[in-house]
């Protein structure tokens, strides 16, 4: 860009030049036969010259224009991938982090289940072991017998 600024001021100077020069070579005072001749092609050359500059500035110009509004976009679609990376990586984070709660929670659930059923295989065990010790109808009425008799006795003691 600054390259530009010079290069814009240097054809500035010459079309002000030129424009002095072309300003001179109109004054009123008669020319000279043989510069008479020649001045007229090398104010036109000049004219033309300065036109092609002008011309060529105001191409410029609009190229500048067009390739500012180009770095504009480029600068907010440069922008608008930033935060979008930032989102990703937020959700992507985001993600593991559930994938890691998710784990933890079936492994919870694992251990649940594993201590639920030796839970239960302690109670079968349990419950085979009452069916094996079950007693019998007379050694059970054996067994109130002998604690009405004590009950009884305890009772004539009391009195």
């Amino acid at each position: 860009m600054k390259g530009y600024k010079r290069y814009k001021f240097a054809l500035m100077m010459l079309a002000l030049a030129s424009l002095a020069h072309a300003g001179r070579a109109q004054t009123t005072t008669p020319p000279s036969t043989n510069s008479a001749i020649s001045s007229p092609s090398r104010g036109t050359a000049v004219i033309n010259a300065c036109s092609a500059a002008v011309d060529e500035l105001i191409a410029s110009r609009k190229l500048i224009e067009a390739l500012d509004a180009e770095n504009s976009g480029l600068k907010t679609s440069v922008e608008t991938e930033r935060r979008l990376n930032a989102v990703l990586i937020e959700l992507n984070a985001t993600r593991k982090s559930e994938s890691d709660a998710l784990r933890n929670a079936l492994s919870a659930k694992n251990e649940a289940l594993a201590a639920k059923e030796l839970v239960i295989a302690s109670q079968d065990k349990l419950i085979a072991e009452l069916k094996r010790k079950k007693s019998s109808v007379w050694r059970r009425l054996g067994d109130v017998l002998v604690g009405a008799g004590l009950g009884a006795g305890v009772i004539a003691i009391l009195k």
